[in-house]
This record gives structure tokens, sequence and C-alpha cells, in this order.
């Protein structure tokens, strides 16, 4: 029924087209037929507003039913415009599109903002990590630096006392050399040659003193190398670190080594594997542990890929020993330092901190290398690295020295020394030639060949191994001996690959130079 009375009983199709001819009205017929053929159903069909003027053309949607009325039906239909059913759905379809596109700007927007916060926090985190790199650089280059002031200042004193030491050794070359000839002049038994006894027996003690004085200079570290049996002197080292170990202490010990030798001062390096071992007690404390010390040798090539980094060219094998205790560890910061003097860790009075600077520096003058390897509640381990002797390049024993009418040539910077020896020798029936300059020895050699040349160590600032390495070409048969305040590695090296004979200690005596000669002469004198 049509909302407007006016249009009541005018049929739907033919009344309109009477009254409406020029209107379309198929989509409208189609609508009536679908009626006709007794189903429900739901049409959309195009229609007009038959009450407007102007008769614009709607969609509208019509849903019908029949209704079965005797052997007649009717039809019930409900029409509703397309606008007022489509245009909710198409507003709530915008809405939701604006809704997904504003999550979408939302998240994009997000996206964005994520990306940036992530690309500050690396870019912080690369700062960090600059800034922390950078002040570990400068950490490094201060603790160089102190290092190297460290080491500046013991070089300072090294050649301060070694220098001292020299000059000591010519105050008391010719004191004690003229007590000698005293006590061997004046009658025995008078007050005389007493008191010259005195004079010598306190020149032997300022000897001791001085070469004390001596062993603090960088130069004169040591005191006497000698060829060692590593495997005698760790099966003597064993027995003495067991010695200072506690009850509770289990030691263990693995040598696998043969006939290997090194050069080098026993009794120091007895000091290192001690200093190394009561650390390692000290380490253990009251607790039940074990420490295992083992010995082996490697090739410098094994090395070369650990953590040392640069290695000498003249070894060619070293030694390795292991000290290794179940202890409490130590952590990297403390690790760091262990070899700096006076660092400690023990309480107040406890320790000195100089053990292992001082076995640091015992080893660095070895020729060899020590470090750690350590962990927290885990224990420790030293490694100790010492170059193997090579065999081939043993001392050489010089032959056929004549007893009797040879020619000693002796040269010195100190004219005092040379006047008591030139005396002393005279004294004895042997007749020697000093020299107090470079130029000089050499003119001296050049005119006559000398069996045996004495020259010290330090003469017009030049090393007298380099002196007597540049005469073994031209004077192979000439015993060489240096004079020194005391023997260092070079020198050791020296007499170890056959550049010099051997070496005579400060004080210089006749007797001392005598002995020298027996010593490396074949024949006695």
């Amino acid at each position: 029924m049509h909302p407007k009375k006016e249009q009541w009983g005018i049929p739907v199709i033919a009344g309109r087209k009477k009254m409406y001819p020029d209107l379309d009205y198929s989509s409208l017929e189609k609508m009536i037929e679908d009626q006709k053929k007794r189903k429900e159903g739901i049409s959309h069909y195009y229609s007009y507003w038959w009450t407007n003027e102007e008769r614009p053309r709607v969609q509208k949607i019509s849903a019908y039913s029949p209704v079965q009325i005797g052997d007649s039906f009717w039809v019930v239909s409900a029409v509703i415009d397309y606008d007022d059913l489509y245009e909710p759905i198409a507003e709530g379809f915008l809405k939701m599109v604006c809704i997904f596109v504003g999550i979408l700007l939302a998240a994009g927007i997000a996206v964005v903002l994520f990306g940036r916060v992530m690309r500050d926090m690396r870019r912080a985190v690369r700062e960090i990590n600059d800034l922390k790199e950078l002040n570990e650089q400068l950490e490094k280059m201060h603790r160089s630096e102190q290092s190297i002031a460290h080491q500046q200042r013991l070089q300072i004193m090294g050649t301060m006392t070694g220098g001292i030491a020299h000059e000591f050794n010519n105050f008391l070359t010719p004191i004690m050399g003229y007590a000698e000839l005293l006590m061997m002049e004046l009658p025995e038994g008078s007050e005389e040659q007493d008191s010259a006894k005195e004079i010598y027996e306190a020149s032997e003690k300022a000897k001791d003193v001085v070469r004390q004085i001596s062993s603090l200079s960088r130069k004169n570290v040591e005191t006497v190398y000698k060829n060692i049996s590593i495997k005698k002197f760790m099966t003597r080292a064993e027995r003495m670190m067991e010695s200072v170990c506690t009850p509770l202490i289990h030691m263990e010990s693995e040598f696998r080594v043969d006939d290997e030798m090194i050069l080098g001062n026993a009794t120091q390096l007895n000091q290192v594997l001690l200093n190394v071992c009561v650390n390692a007690v000290h380490a253990i404390g009251k607790n039940q542990g074990n420490i295992r010390i083992s010995c082996h040798s490697e090739e410098k090539e094994k090395l070369a890929q650990g953590v040392i980094e640069k290695l000498s060219d003249v070894w060619k094998k070293y030694i390795h020993i292991q000290v290794k205790d179940n202890g409490c560890g130590m952590d990297k910061e403390t690790l760091r330092q262990i070899f700096d003097p006076f660092f400690t860790t023990k309480k107040g009075g406890e320790g000195t901190g100089l053990g292992l600077a001082l076995a640091e520096q015992i080893i660095t003058s070895h020729k060899g290398y020590i470090y750690a390897e350590s962990k927290k509640g885990e224990g420790s381990t030293f490694h100790i690295y010492l170059p193997v002797l090579d065999t081939e390049h043993m001392p050489q024993i010089v032959q056929n020295i004549p007893r009797k009418d040879y020619r000693i040539v002796v040269a010195d910077d100190n004219a005092k020394v040379l006047q008591l020896l030139k005396k002393n020798f005279e004294k004895i029936g042997i007749q020697i030639q000093t020299c107090m300059k470079r130029e000089e020895l050499q003119k001296c050699l050049e005119q006559q060949e000398a069996d045996v040349l004495v020259v010290d160590e330090t003469m017009e600032d030049c090393s007298g191994v380099d002196f007597c390495m540049s005469l073994a070409g031209r004077y192979p048969d000439m015993l060489k001996l240096i004079i020194i305040d005391g023997v260092s590695r070079e020198v050791a090296e020296a007499r170890q690959k056959g550049i010099i004979d051997g070496y005579v200690e400060k004080p210089v005596s006749d007797t001392a130079i005598l002995e020298a000669i027996r010593n490396c002469a074949s024949q006695p004198v």
C-alpha cells in the first residue's frame, strides 16, 4: 500500500503508464512478474518517486511473500529505499577503512620510531664500545708509560751501580795486589805481615760487597752461568718445593726430558720455582690441595703459535716448565698485575710483592719467558720457558798453549791496575805488555802476535767481547780472556759460542789470570 492516498487504487503498471507514459517500467515489470510466481523473494528494482513532480528515478528493494486466500493469493510486500539500507553499511565500511588506515599509519609511525630508537641504541652501543676501547687504550698507554718509566729508573740504577762497582773494583785491584806483595816480601809472622794480611782480608770483604752491589745492575743481574742438566735440576727443585708444602698439599711431578741442557744460574732458577711454589701454597691456604709440576721440551715453532708474540731466532728449542695448583685462582685484574714490583694481595706485612717480579726478571735475563693462566675459584698455572742449549755450540778448549816464553798482552783503561799486574808478573819471571787504548792494543797485536790476550770488558766505550770477536779470524790460536765486574749474559754467551775462552772477575790479579789460563789450556802453566 502506497503511503500517499492519491496513489491508492492506481494499477502499478498499467495505471502509471497512462499517467506517465515516458518513463521506463521494465525493472518494475520484472519485479511484478517475480511476485506473480507465488514464491517468496527479494527483488532489487528501479522505480520513481511518483509524488514528486520531477519523478526522480530511485533504487528500491522489495521483500515479498504470497498469502493464499481461497483460490487466489495476495502478495505481501515490504519496500525499502536502497539508500536507506546500504548507506549505513557504506558508512560503516568507510569507518572501518578509516580505522584500518589509521591503524596502519600508527603501526608505520611506530615502526619508524622503533627503527630510530634501535638506530640510536646501536649508535649509543657503538659509542660506548668506542669509549671503552679508547679508555682501555689510554689505560694501556698509561701502564706502558709507567712501565717505561720504571724500566728507565731501573736502567739508571743499574748503570749507576754498575759504574760504582767498576770504579770500586779498580780501586781494590791495587790495594789487594800490593797487600799480597807485602805479604810475600815481609817476614812470616811479623806485625807488618799481619797488618798486610788484615788489609788483604778487608779488601776481600769489600770485594764481596762490590759483587752484591753489582748484582743490582741490569747488566750484571746474574753471577755465574753454567751448563745445567734440566733433568737433574728439576729433580732437585722438586725436593726443594716439597719442603715448603703443608701436609694437606699433595705434589705431583712429570718430567719428560732426557739429556737437554740449559745455560743459566741454578740458584736463581731455584729461586724462581720456589717463589712460584710459595704462591701456589698461599693460594691453597689451609685447604687440601694439589700442586703439579711438569717439564718437557718444545720446538720454537709451537711456542710461536701460543701467547708469546716475539721469539728469539737464536734458540731452536725451549724447556717448558708448568706449575699448576687448584687454589683460589685470580681474577683478570689481579692476573694482569702479578709481575708488577710491590704488587701483593696478601695482608700488610705478609708479603713484599717482589717474588714474582724478581722471578720474571730472572727468567727474562735467562732469555726465557714466564706467564700465568688463572680463573677465579679454579686455580692457576704458571708457564716458564727456558732456551735449550745447542750442543753444537759448546765451548771449545784451546789446545797447546806453550808453557814458557809465551807472550801475554793485558789491556785496561786503569794505569794503576796495569802497573800492578806488570810488577807482579815480573816477580814470577813472566814478561807482559800492557795497553791503555784500543789503537795501541791493535798496533801491539799487529807488530807481534800474542799467545794470551787479557782485555777489560769496557775500554773506551767499546765492548771487550766485540773486540775479541773482531780478532777471531785473524788470531784463531790466541787465548782470549775478558776482565769483568760480574758475569753478564753477553759474556756467558760469548764464552759458549767460542768468541772468548774465559773471564777474570775484578779485582784482577796475576794469580787470577794464571788460574784462568790453567782452566782454558790443556797444559798446566
